[in-house]
């Protein structure tokens, strides 16, 4: 539809609904002046305007708990006093409002508030000596399942006569679709990447056409950066904000990230009953319909020891659920893998491989060599009729590595092509394709159907 812009001296003839009456009421000395839009049905679209000190940046979500009730939204601003700024979430559903959200309606019911938490560049959890940084979070909950909403994300400081007063809200709305309630057998896409290290000019010419194929929710393996310092961070997720904002992101740890603080800093993550503390928010698992995903800290043969007891009961339940039929289990160093590079790891061969066999884990995601492998069905290392397949996808516009191929090997493809994993899971039936880089070749197709 095309867009006519205007300038703010026009607002004042223009009949705004009252819940976008908020850029006129709050123009000052403070904020970026800026424009509306008027459509060719004469619906107005405010662009917000925000104080530059409170311009929500990095905006992105993950779920903490129930994907078909909630959703989290994370963000940091420059400014950084816990006590001067309050975040703050306005919601509304994509039916009532569009897509675009131009016809959000406020309610109080359909706000959430969150908190401020600094984050430091340290090695250790604990230590708070390195540099000091600051996320916001705010967690809605209450939501109904299956339900596509639209979110602002920001702050204000109050609604008055209709009107939000000082409103340093996002520009663009963020869409999720809440899950379906567990156990739901309706499709569900979900794309698997990972190893971004360096590769953000290519992200970005690629996140509008990677938003756009729609998926639920992404699942990243880790190696979001090279070095995990905070610049890297914000180059990051200013290359990804047009996924960002469509879809929910599931992390996992890789190695790469140096700075272990700056990663949990900045992604809000379920915090899973039996996960040792020292684990919290390193192992979490969660159910979207009929699919468990459960991410891991495979970054030391410690962490991998550590949280097998955890990993072996999440498994059994979900294997036992009569909800769940499809198992992804997600980390960054893998299993089994003929890169040149790194290849296997006898860690997570050691400690979870005879879980993800016990259990008939569907498929295990995993990164760190930065190209395209997939197994066999493997099971007691030999080649099976059903078991856990093993996917690397370590090339989300990562520098290249050579592929290579052993026993386990049923298709590899060199890094330099790029890749990421297009997954759908419609009831008994879950299907992939890997995708090379531009989205322009299919380097790998596979499906399993269960009775």
């Amino acid at each position: 539809m095309r867009k006519i812009w205007i300038g703010l001296s026009l607002l004042a003839m223009v009949a705004l609904p009252a819940c976008l009456q908020s850029t006129a009421a709050t123009a000052d000395a403070t904020t970026t002046q800026d424009t509306t839009a008027v459509d060719a049905a004469g619906d107005v679209t405010v662009t917000w305007q925000t104080d530059p000190t409170n311009t929500p940046k990095s905006v992105h979500m993950t779920w903490q708990h129930d994907p078909a009730t909630s959703v989290t939204v994370q963000w940091t601003t420059a400014a950084t006093d816990l006590a001067g700024y309050t975040p703050k979430v306005w919601f509304d559903t994509a039916a009532n409002a569009g897509t675009d959200g131009a016809k959000m309606t406020y309610s109080a019911a359909a706000t959430a508030t969150g908190t401020g938490e600094y984050y430091y560049q340290s090695l250790v959890a604990d230590d708070t000596s390195g540099a000091k940084y600051l996320t916001w979070t705010v967690e809605l909950t209450g939501l109904t399942p299956d339900t596509a909403y639209v979110l602002r994300a920001g702050t204000w400081s109050d609604y008055q006569a209709g009107a939000f007063v000082k409103p340093d809200l996002t520009p663009n709305v963020l869409t999720v679709h809440t899950a379906p309630q567990k156990g739901k057998r309706q499709p569900i896409s979900i794309i698997l990447a990972g190893d971004s290290r360096g590769g953000n000019d290519k992200i970005a010419l690629n996140a509008v056409r990677l938003a756009a194929i729609g998926a639920a929710f992404w699942v990243f393996n880790g190696d979001f950066t090279d070095f995990s310092q905070q610049d890297q961070w914000d180059g990051w997720f200013d290359a990804m904000h047009p996924i960002l904002n469509t879809a929910p992101l599931m992390p996992v740890q890789g190695n790469h990230e140096v700075f272990p603080p700056m990663y949990y800093g900045q992604f809000a993550l379920p915090i899973s009953a039996g996960v040792p503390d020292a684990y919290k928010e390193h192992a979490w698992s969660m159910n979207y319909g009929n699919v468990h995903v459960v991410g891991l800290d495979s970054t030391s043969a410690a962490a991998a020891s550590d949280q097998a007891a955890w990993l072996d009961a999440d498994l059994a339940a979900a294997r036992a659920d009569p909800d769940i039929d499809w198992i992804i289990a997600a980390m960054h160093y893998p299993a089994y893998s003929a890169c040149t590079n790194h290849g296997s790891t006898a860690w997570v061969q050691k400690s979870w491989v005879p879980l993800f066999e016990k259990y008939n884990v569907d498929l295990v995601f995993a990164g760190h060599d930065h190209d395209y492998e997939r197994s066999w069905p493997w099971v007691n290392n030999n080649k099976a009729t059903t078991g856990p397949v093993y996917v690397v996808a370590g090339g989300f516009y990562a520098d290249g590595y050579t592929n290579g191929h052993d026993i386990w090997t049923a298709v590899s493809e060199h890094g330099n092509k790029s890749n990421y994993v297009v997954l759908t899971v419609d009831g008994k039936k879950m299907s992939f394709i890997a995708y090379n880089g531009d989205g322009t070749a299919q380097l790998d197709t596979y499906s399993l159907t269960k009775n």
